[in-house]
């Protein structure tokens, strides 16, 4: 079956291939190239080995003559084919934008746009349609400022060096240290940053150290105004530091470039749309070359770099690893990424480790966590960590740590290994100084108490109380302001009944094992997940928007499996529908003696 397969496979795109030769060679002048030809040969060196069939073929444009090499896959036109330029048009025509220096011409993204199976011969024409309107906007210096737009492509072909960056780009001219690693990390052995102590900080997850005896620092300069076109020389250099404009820029840069250096490195940026994008290169260093007429160490940036015009300066690629650059690039909101929001999550078992990274994942990176348990295999089928974690008898606080920093090294997070309620009798947890509180440890007892101490003013911020119902048939996150609207209490009648549960009352759900394990109430992991990437969206929206009152939010799960294992669900969400969030007010109650008075 699978040979058949292949073969249907196979016959498909030898057909289509087949297909869009025959319909370019009656339009266009096609050649098959010799694949030891040396163009060829130089072309290939750079691509998969699926690109096995090279044309040339001749087009004219509205300005002049073209001649592309098309580079065929096997699984055209499921795979786009490349398209280079001869060398000779190559060498006529560069630079212009959205053509790199191995001759290729970006047409269309691949990733965004699909090609026709039904008509690939005009698919591909229309692909050099597209090439020859790209180059000769190029040529008339239409479409310059696409430069800027793909400048770091450019840069970063044929780099000298390659650095990890872990500081926010800012608006500043300022000085940053490189740090050389004791192993290579995602392809480099340099990282900059401010901090030696965050370097350090970021590197543990990775059995990295730095070398403290080798720290070179270099100069950041922000730039306003950036033509990146012939940005090769000394003498390019020169030019865009004459656009500064800024006395404060000049003096520094000068004084930096007077300094006894074999070599002076520049970490550079400039702005698209609201974002700096980084680069950075290297000059060697004037270390004992003396300048008529001046004082050493007082030599004008102008001479010293009218002195070695005609030397090129060393590319260096940036790679940015800093929170601002990850998290942006993911979507996360940004309140998260710009502002270092902090929570206290107490409970670490599967709501609670899920929703720790859930919530890491958002851009949050300050935790406190705060659990007395330990590990157990038996914990493993709904929990963020696994047998290997619980074979080291880990605390269920420093497994989820674990995970959080082997994930985002940035993480800032304390742990407090023990009961909660005990913990802060004996003064041995700081809840002071943090943004939200996130309850997640289905013990009603505990919970309340801390509703108690909120009520009282002695945690002055919300707290946020999460558990799911049994079978995943719905789950709840309870947001209580720490003044204005009910509390915890008052979503309990006086039985201790929670008034907004999904399961109907006095129905056993809790479950034990035989030999009096411990109990534990049924639902899976995926019943976890779903929950809780809704309540880690609800948690952001709160803190984005300050709620100002007291509200519950309830999701609802699967009802027709639950109702399958003849349990029954309250009166009040028969009709609903599942997968669905009721959101709530929660106002000050006259059962609850802590929100009385304020009714």
């Amino acid at each position: 079956m699978q040979d058949r397969h292949d073969n249907l496979l196979t016959i498909f795109y030898e057909k289509s291939i087949q297909e869009a030769k025959r319909y370019l060679e009656t339009k266009y002048l096609l050649t098959t190239c010799n694949a030891k030809d040396e163009e060829i040969l130089e072309i290939s060196r750079g691509l998969p080995s699926e690109y096995r069939e090279f044309l040339k073929i001749e087009l004219d444009g509205s300005l002049r003559h073209f001649t592309f090499i098309l580079s065929i896959p096997d699984t055209f036109p499921d795979t786009f084919p490349k398209i280079h330029l001869t060398k000779k048009d190559y060498e006529e025509i560069y630079p212009v934008p959205h053509v790199d220096k191995n001759r290729f011409v970006c047409t269309r993204d691949p990733d965004v746009v699909s090609l026709s199976d039904k008509k690939s011969g005009e698919a591909l024409e229309e692909l050099l349609n597209i090439a020859v309107e790209i180059l000769e906007q190029g040529i008339k210096k239409e479409n310059e400022s696409h430069f800027i737009n793909e400048f770091l492509a450019y840069w970063d072909e044929r780099v000298k060096y390659c650095f990890l960056n872990l500081s926010v780009p800012k608006d500043r001219i300022t000085y940053l240290t490189v740090f050389k690693l004791s192993k290579d990390i995602f392809g480099s052995k340099y990282i900059i940053s401010d901090s030696e102590r965050y370097v350090e900080k970021w590197l543990v997850p990775f059995d990295i150290n730095i070398d403290k005896s080798e720290k070179i620092k270099v100069l950041y300069l922000p730039l306003y105004e950036f033509s990146p076109v012939f940005f090769q020389k000394d003498e390019d250099v020169l030019n865009i530091l004459k656009s500064l404009n800024n006395k404060e820029y000049i003096q520094m840069v000068e004084n930096y470039f007077n300094q006894d250096r074999r070599h002076h490195s520049i970490i550079s940026s400039f702005l698209i749309k609201d974002e700096r994008i980084l680069f950075g290169w290297q000059h060697k260093g004037w270390r004992g070359i003396l300048f008529k007429g001046f004082r050493k160490n007082h030599v004008p940036l102008s001479i010293r770099l009218m002195h070695t015009e005609n030397n090129s300066i060393k590319k260096i690629k940036i790679t940015r690893l800093d929170r601002e650059r990850i998290f942006k690039r993911g979507g996360a909101m940004t309140l998260s990424v710009n502002k270092d929001v902090s929570i206290v999550l107490i409970g670490c078992g599967s709501l609670g480790s899920y929703l720790a990274m859930s919530l890491s994942r958002c851009g949050i990176s300050k935790f406190l966590l705060i659990d007395k348990d330990y590990l157990a295999p038996e914990n493993t089928p709904r929990h963020l960590c696994g047998f290997v974690d619980a074979s080291r008898k880990m605390k269920k606080v420093e497994a989820v740590k674990k995970r959080l920093i082997e994930h985002f090294p940035h993480v800032e997070c304390q742990t407090h290994h023990g009961d909660i309620l005990q913990l802060l009798q004996t003064v041995k947890v700081k809840l002071e100084g943090y943004d939200l509180m996130v309850v997640a440890i289905g013990n009603m007892s505990v919970e309340r108490r801390l509703n108690y101490l909120l009520r009282k003013g002695l945690i002055s911020y919300p707290i946020v109380y999460l558990w799911i119902e049994p079978f995943g048939v719905g789950g709840h996150m309870l947001y209580v302001h720490p003044r204005k609207g009910g509390c915890y209490d008052c979503c309990f009648d006086e039985n201790g009944e929670f008034l907004y549960s999904v399961v109907a009352p006095k129905q056993i759900f809790q479950k034990r094992e035989s030999g009096c394990q411990s109990t534990f109430l049924p639902y899976s992991s995926s019943d976890v997940e779903c929950f809780i990437s809704i309540a880690c969206k609800k948690i952001l929206q709160i803190m984005e928007e300050k709620v100002e009152i007291s509200t519950l939010y309830t999701w609802l799960g699967d009802f027709e499996d639950f109702k399958k294992l003849a349990y029954r669900i309250r009166d009040i969400y028969v009709t609903d529908f599942p997968y669905r969030i009721i959101k709530k007010k929660i106002l000050p109650q006259e059962m609850c003696s802590l929100c009385r008075k304020n009714i």
